[in-house]
Formats: structure tokens, C-alpha cells, sequence
């Protein structure tokens, strides 16, 4: 023993030996009591949503003072780092409490561990209403603005109408439901299949609480160039053969659509379509495809081509007897009356299409003696000739003319009885040309009656086409020649 005991080594074999047992002997005792002092702590979650059980959402509408609450929980460090904020919650429990105010505790849920310390605030005031529903038309508005010059048109909503379901005392401050378009430049038509709708009150505010059904629309809003639809008038270039005369034109529309500036559209009335008569070199009907040209300032033609039928036919003359002239634009406070030709009508031979003379007699001629800006005595006026479309004057070189007399309101008695006989002012026929061949009326009984120096019946654009002055023919250019 002593031998052992004098070894160096041994010695130091049993220090290392005693020392690691008095160490296990330490840590053991004493590791419970440590770890549990160390794990044991306390957190703060902030706002822990509160959420609403036993609550019918369909029938009643809940208003509460606090959305959110605060929590100081304690527990072991591993519990409490390692538990998302979802495991704890915060509930406010509605069942058996009907319409009016109140004051509620707050009921929460913890993870296994976890003890709550304090909860900031442990209790909740509610307002509980009935909720209503109430029909609101749908109304859209734009912001922003389509591309320059384009127009907005009426919205196409469907569907029209969306139920608000609130509060009863937040539903009568419901003034409209609304969509809002946003504008950008666009050229075509906006649609949006799904438009969210918003309730606001008079004063534009939006009511956020509002339960709208349905929530979106389906909505088309035309966006378009302002446009005009214009007469379509037949103009002519070139000239036809000198035995063909034109008997008969017809567009397959009367109308045209021209889109552009409300500048450029105002200045127009009218459009005109121009035909080359020296492309046609026979009698006949032929059909001819027209291409309009965009007139200044416009951006787009509909359609962008016309048809017109176009019927030539032989040269043929027939004269026309008796034709009464009438007298037109006598000066206030005088009278007038026309001393030659003494029967106070006029021949006239007239050429033309045989469709077209066969029809004509004198109903449909106007001659008038025009003495507007005369004054008292004797006058030798140019007369001026309105015959129909296509029909033109023989000799129309040859100027037209009748002796007129005016009279002022004293007069001797020898032009007092001369006066007795004037023709008084009518109405001057219109002579704006109609495309097309129209028949001749009949006349009655009593307009064969009429004395020459009564007005004529008042004559339509289709039979007044044509206005020659002093025998100039205005057909010129649409028909041939004698």
C-alpha cells in the first residue's frame, strides 16, 4: 500500500477520478433547479384580434368600441418562443344578446403552458341594430378623360339596380351606389366585366360598412368621334354625249355618317358624291360605285363607297304652252302688274329624257318675274325658269323677258284701272334639285281654272330641281345637246 500510495502516477489517477464524481455530484443536484429559474418569463402580444362567436351577421349589425386587445402572458421560454400569435385568442361571445347597448367580457384561449398575466382591455362595449335592405339604382362615373375630340356615350350597366344591406340608422345616409371608370386616352369603347360598386352618402363620403349585393357590375361605356349624318347629294363632272341626256339617278341611300371635330361637323350641311359623266357613252341604266372622299376636318366616312344607278336615255324636245308668269317682290306700298307679254304667259320648248317630258306640262314649270329693289314705273325684267331635274331650256341663250309696270299707292285713274289687273307677290318656288324621276300630278279641276296670274301650287323639290335665269340652262352639264 504504501508502495502504491508512493507512486506518482496513482496518485494522480485518484485525484481525477474523485474529481470528476464530486463534479456529478454538483451538477446533478443542482441542474433541476437552475434550468427552472432560468426558463420562466413573461411577453407582451400586441393586437390580438377579437373575434365574434354566436353572432347572426344577416340580421343584426354589431358595432364594438375596440377591435383589438393587448396580452401579458408568462411561461417557459420554450413556450412561449415558439407559439405563434395565431395560438392565442381573444373571443367575444354575442349568444342571447339582442338590440341595444352593452358591456361584455372578453373570453380568451391560451397554448398549453402559457398563463395569461393581464389583458389590456378584459372587456368590450357593444352596439347591436337590426340591419335593413334598401334597392339603389347604379350610376357610373369616369375619371380621366378619353382620347381628345372623342365623346363619352350612355352606359350600358348590368345589371342596374344593387341591394345595401347596414344599420338602419346607416342606411338612410345611403344617397347612391357607384362604379368608377378610369379614362386613359381610349378610342374604343371601355368595358369592364366586373366593376366594384361603393355606397356613399350625400356629401360624397364612402360608407365603408355597406354590404352591397351585388358587389360588381358588368358595364360598357361607348366611347366614339362625335358624328353627323348629312343629306347625300349627286354632283356631276364631264359631259355626256351630244345626243344623251340624263333621265334618271338613284343612290341605294339618301344618307351619309361623317365622324369628326364638332368644329369640323358644324360647317357641314350636306355631302356631295360626284358622278364622271363621260363614262357613259350609252343610253341605259348602268351602276356606278362611288368613293367618298372625307370632307376637311372629318376623320371617318360611313359608308366609304356608294352605289347609284345611273339611267341615260335619246334627246327629245317638246314644248310647253301656256305657262303663266308670276310676279314676285313687289316693294312694300306698291302694286304691279305685267304689260307684255300681254297674256301673261309664256311657250317654252324644253329637251330632255321621253320618260321625263311625257310627264312634264306646265304645273311643273315656273316662270318668275322678279322685281324686288324696283321702284314705281316701268320695268323690263329677266324672268327666271325653274324646270324639273334633267330637263332643260331649247335656245337657252336666248334671255327671257317681260314688261312690268309697279305702281305707288297714289295713282291716276288711268293707271288705278291698269292696276286692277296686277299680279300680286307668291311665294317663289324652291329650286333645290331631287336625285330621281318623279311623277307629274294631275291637275284638278280647279287649278285649270286658275287665272294665269294667280300662284301656282307650291312646288317640291323634285319638280323645281332646275332654276334658269334670263334662259340660261342649268342642266347644262348633265345633259346633251339639242
Amino acid at each position: 500500500m504504501d508502495k502504491w500510495m508512493k507512486n506518482n502516477n496513482f496518485n494522480k489517477v485518484l485525484a481525477l477520478v474523485f474529481a470528476v464524481i464530486l463534479w456529478t455530484i454538483v451538477h446533478v443536484d443542482t441542474e433541476p433547479v437552475n434550468q427552472t429559474t432560468v426558463s420562466t418569463q413573461s411577453k407582451f402580444i400586441e393586437n390580438v384580434k377579437i373575434e365574434v362567436i354566436n353572432f347572426d351577421e344577416e340580421k343584426y349589425e354589431l358595432t364594438k368600441d375596440v377591435d383589438y386587445v393587448g396580452m401579458e402572458v408568462a411561461g417557459r421560454n420554450s413556450d412561449l418562443n415558439f407559439k405563434l400569435s395565431d395560438d392565442y385568442k381573444v373571443m367575444l361571445d354575442l349568444e342571447g344578446v339582442g338590440p341595444g347597448d352593452t358591456t361584455l367580457p372578453l373570453h380568451y384561449e391560451l397554448p398549453n403552458g402559457v398563463r395569461l398575466v393581464e389583458m389590456d382591455p378584459n372587456e368590450v362595449n357593444v352596439h347591436i341594430e337590426l340591419r335593413n335592405t334598401k334597392s339603389f339604382p347604379v350610376t357610373i362615373v369616369t375619371n380621366g378623360e378619353p382620347a381628345e375630340g372623342y365623346q363619352l356615350g350612355t352606359p350600358v350597366i348590368t345589371p342596374d339596380t344593387a341591394e345595401v344591406t347596414m344599420a338602419a340608422s346607416e342606411l338612410e345616409k345611403v344617397a347612391k351606389v357607384e362604379g368608377t371608370v378610369e379614362l386613359d386616352g381610349e378610342t374604343e369603347n371601355f368595358t369592364d366585366r366586373k366593376l366594384r360598386l361603393r355606397a356613399y352618402d350625400k356629401d360624397g363620403n364612402e360608407l365603408k360598412n355597406a354590404v352591397i349585393s351585388p358587389a360588381t357590375v358588368s358595364v360598357e361605356l361607348p366611347i366614339s368621334l362625335p358624328s353627323k349624318s348629312l343629306p347625300l347629294d349627286i354632283g356631276f363632272t364631264g359631259q355626256l354625249p351630244g345626243s344623251l341626256v340624263l333621265s334618271r339617278v338613284t343612290p341605294e341611300q339618301d344618307t351619309v355618317t361623317v365622324y369628326g371635330t364638332e368644329q369640323a361637323l358644324a360647317a357641314l350641311s350636306t355631302y356631295e358624291a360626284t358622278i364622271d359623266l363621260s363614262a357613259i357613252d350609252a343610253p341605259g341604266t348602268r351602276q356606278m360605285e362611288l368613293e367618298l372622299q372625307l370632307p376637311e376636318g372629318a376623320v371617318k366616312i360611313e359608308p366609304g363607297t356608294v352605289n347609284v344607278s345611273v339611267s341615260a336615255a335619246e334627246i327629245t324636245q317638246k314644248t310647253v304652252e301656256d305657262i303663266p308668269i308670276r310676279l314676285e317682290g313687289v316693294g312694300s306700298g306698291l302694286t304691279g302688274n305685267i304689260i307684255a307679254p300681254a297674256a301673261q304667259t309664256m311657250t317654252l320648248t324644253v329637251s330632255g329624257a321621253p320618260t321625263l317630258l311625257d310627264q312634264l306640262d306646265k304645273e311643273n314649270v315656273s316662270i318668275i318675274a322678279d322685281v324686288g329693289g324696283l321702284s314705281a314705273g316701268g320695268h323690263q325684267v329677266t324672268l327666271q325658269v325653274s324646270l324639273p331635274r334633267f330637263i332643260s331650256l331649247v335656245d337657252a341663250a336666248q334671255p327671257l323677258t317681260a314688261t312690268v309696270e309697279l305702281h305707288s299707292p297714289v295713282s291716276t285713274p288711268e293707271s288705278t284701272e291698269a292696276s286692277q289687273g296686277g299680279v300680286q307677290s307668291t311665294p317663289e318656288p324652291s329650286a333645290e334639285p331631287v336625285i330621281g324621276e318623279e311623277p307629274v300630278p294631275e291637275p284638278s279641276p280647279s287649278e285649270e281654272a286658275t287665272s294665269p296670274a294667280s300662284p301656282t301650287p307650291s312646288e317640291s323639290p323634285a319638280e323645281s330641281g332646275n332654276s334658269s335665269t334670263g334662259g340660261n340652262d342649268t342642266n347644262a352639264g348633265a345633259g346633251g345637246g339639242t
